[in-house]
């Protein structure tokens, strides 16, 4: 069972999403209304997940998610907000945090976005895709190593998992550990948004098949 903890400064919604995730499975921990009482939270009850507002009244969450993750490297964070903010998603891109989820969205959303970070991958709210794959956006991602870019390429061929393995000679496993990985550096929501994201950035080109044009 996923540990989490919620920093939200508006107390009834900060109320509802403890008693909602509670009855979705996860164990919630705590919450807090600001900067300070999250950090004291997460430092006394060592959680998997924080689910964390970006703007709470004694400092920024995105701010407060590099302050966590200095404290607990493990730590998977969520930045939850009600803005599709172009330079808050880009802020939050550098944060370290492996979540980003608009509260305009669905509580399905919320955890659907909760559960596939707490299982080691990364989200971005679909309504940011547009942002996401611009090239500032895509600047503040780190670079894929020449094996990340080669398994994606093949991907974006079409080949399964097993088909690159064999391509290249390594375990199907290697193959899907690179995948996560490049998943968690693009903050991709699937491989193939990944795939979407790398060819937008140029770190994998597909040539033209015959006939196409």
């Amino acid at each position: 069972m996923t540990k989490l903890v919620v920093i939200d400064d508006h107390e009834a919604l900060r109320s509802g999403l403890e008693v909602l995730l509670s009855q979705a499975g996860l164990d919630v921990m705590g919450a807090a209304g600001n900067v300070a009482a999250g950090l004291d939270l997460i430092d006394h009850t060592e959680p998997d997940l924080a689910l964390v507002d970006i703007r709470l009244p004694d400092g920024s969450g995105i701010e407060l998610t590099r302050q966590l993750l200095q404290r607990h490297p493990d730590l998977a964070v969520v930045l939850y907000t009600g803005d599709a903010d172009a330079e808050l998603l880009y802020e939050g891109l550098d944060s370290g945090a492996r979540g980003y989820v608009l509260k305009a969205g669905s509580m399905d959303e919320l955890l659907s976005a909760i559960n596939q970070v707490a299982d080691g991958g990364s989200y971005v709210d679909p309504r940011l895709d547009r942002i996401l794959l611009s090239p500032r956006a895509t600047s503040h991602v780190p670079q894929l190593s020449p094996r990340e870019r080669e398994i994606m390429h093949l991907m974006a061929e079409g080949h399964t998992a097993e088909q690159i393995g064999d391509k290249i000679t390594v375990s199907i496993e290697t193959v899907r550990t690179h995948v996560r990985n490049v998943i968690r550096k693009l903050q991709a929501r699937n491989r193939v948004h990944a795939i979407a994201i790398a060819l937008e950035r140029g770190e994998i080109q597909l040539e033209p098949q015959p006939g196409d044009g």
